[in-house]
């Protein structure tokens, strides 16, 4: 089995990235949403990529109030803070370094690029008019690495360290960005038919799922269609089935008697989505059932990081 130290920078390079993607759809979405919003709901719509990323006490020692470029100059370009786009690709690229033997030219370089690329951004600084290309450069980039790493590495611990650390952020920012912005979806079901719309369309957009729900359920947005599809659907890349289905199968594929514990916590939490239902939902309350899973799958994390990576 490989070093803790190599399985940690692979674990934390994939991490970062995807939350680099992430944050992206968050940030183009959540914008995008304060310009329809009307004026005393526009925080709340920029306040749920803070809300995400739990960087709402941080945002405040620096800016005084929220609007959109307080919130750009926050969340892409701040090094003073983890949770800008800077400081993820940064961090991915630091880990890459330190991994270099582990992955091909390809890979690094897709990294080492968008390093590069974001240095050069930050010297030209982002506005709301420019802000939709960065997010689509760093959504491209995100593919980018990720198609490159499924085509040329070696199928070994080191693309198995790697692809969780892909899968554990996805899961995390699913069922986070669900549970904040099913709140506000419902909220405005009470209130406005078409502001209810976009906010449905939001909680789609924001996860990548719009096209995959059209498919599936056609046109009409039902909040329980929402809901089973981003936990339930097997079929969907970003849903937490999905995600926990290739967390339990990465785990089985790395090598040694390591990992016990970090096996049976994700087939447990596996088998627990693949069998449930959305009445099973229903019931218990999406948001219960979201906080449990998030729960969990921070203890699947640190099992991880236990069994594999030292205690890091």
């Amino acid at each position: 089995m490989m070093l803790s130290r190599a399985a940690f920078s692979l674990f934390w390079m994939a991490r970062y990235l995807e939350r680099a993607e992430s944050q992206a759809r968050l940030l183009d979405m959540s914008l995008t949403m304060a310009l329809i919003d009307v004026p005393e709901d526009r925080v709340e719509q920029l306040s749920v990529p803070l809300l995400v990323t739990g960087a709402t006490e941080t945002f405040y020692e620096y800016h005084s109030e929220i609007t959109p470029q307080n919130l750009l100059d926050f969340l892409v370009l701040d090094d003073r803070h983890h949770a800008s786009l800077y400081s993820m690709i940064r961090g991915a690229r630091d880990n890459a370094l330190h991994v270099r033997g582990n992955l091909s030219a390809d890979v690094w370089e897709s990294i080492n690029q968008a390093w590069l690329d974001m240095k050069d951004l930050r010297k030209q600084g982002i506005t709301e008019s420019n802000a939709s290309q960065v997010f689509d450069w760093i959504r491209e980039r995100s593919h980018m690495f990720r198609g490159a790493a499924y085509g040329t590495l070696l199928r070994n611990d080191a693309f198995h360290f790697l692809r969780l650390g892909t899968f554990i952020e996805r899961a995390d920012t699913t069922a986070r960005v669900l549970d904040i912005r099913y709140v506000m979806a419902m909220k405005s079901m009470d209130e406005n038919s078409t502001q209810s719309f976009f906010e449905w369309t939001a909680v789609l957009h924001s996860l990548a799922a719009f096209e995959a729900y059209q498919n599936t359920y056609g046109h009409e947005l039902e909040p329980m269609n929402v809901a089973e599809l981003l936990v339930l659907n097997p079929d969907l890349p970003r849903s937490l089935r999905s995600c926990l289905q290739e967390i339990a199968s990465l785990l089985e594929e790395i090598e040694g008697e390591t990992g016990r514990r970090s096996r049976r916590l994700s087939s447990s939490l596996y088998a627990n989505i693949r069998y449930g239902d959305r009445d099973y939902i229903a019931e218990r309350g999406l948001h219960e059932y979201l906080v449990d899973f998030l729960e969990r799958i921070e203890g699947i994390t640190e099992q991880i990081r236990h069994d594999f990576m030292g205690g890091k």
